[in-house]
């Protein structure tokens, strides 16, 4: 038995010593970082495809949901070492593919749409994952939606010959917006 509470006490400061768990504090304010890294790419997304929208028709505006939402996120991280980016399991850009936790989130997902956010601590990687839901917008069924303008098919055909993000209503679930944060 002594040998027993000796191995558990010797666990436990190694466990310490190597970083162990993180307390609920840390991952409080670490789901608090991804949620923020997750608001300013959708808010920021949102503000300049409205003007696009506002400034020319929607099959111009596909260079802001395409490169410009790249390159925020690349900023996000660049700033604040917070991962973000879009995915879903029908997308249009390759480049948001989701990877394997991203898919088993999605996939549960997609049988029963969530309405709030998931985050979970992982072991390997990154420390929390964070998965906010999408749905569709009005203005995104322009370029989403079931039936497309012409030149609006037209332009996504060319930009994206693989894409499988059309046929979506407003409200649908569309995706995630996914957030990877490590632990300080």
């Amino acid at each position: 038995m002594r040998n027993m509470r000796s191995l558990v006490l010797l666990l436990a400061f190694l466990t310490a010593a190597c970083g162990g768990a993180p307390s609920e504090e840390e991952i409080e304010r670490t789901r608090a970082l991804a949620e923020d890294g997750a608001a300013r790419l959708m808010q920021t997304l949102f503000q300049e495809l409205m003007t696009a929208l506002q400034a020319g028709p929607p099959e111009e505006a596909l260079g802001i949901c395409g490169d410009r939402a790249q390159q925020l996120t690349k900023a996000i991280e660049n700033e604040t070492g917070i991962m973000v980016r879009r995915t879903s399991l029908k997308v249009r850009n390759p480049l948001n593919a989701p990877d394997a936790f991203e898919r088993s989130w999605l996939e549960k997902a997609a049988a029963n749409p969530p309405t709030e956010p998931h985050s979970e601590v992982v072991k390997t990687g990154y420390g929390l994952r964070y998965l906010r839901p999408l749905r569709i917008a009005e203005l995104c069924t322009q370029c989403h939606g079931e039936e497309l303008a012409p030149a609006v098919r037209d332009a996504v055909q060319r930009r994206y010959p693989s894409d499988r993000a059309t046929g979506y209503k407003t409200g649908d679930f569309r995706g995630a917006i996914s957030a990877r944060v490590r632990f300080d």
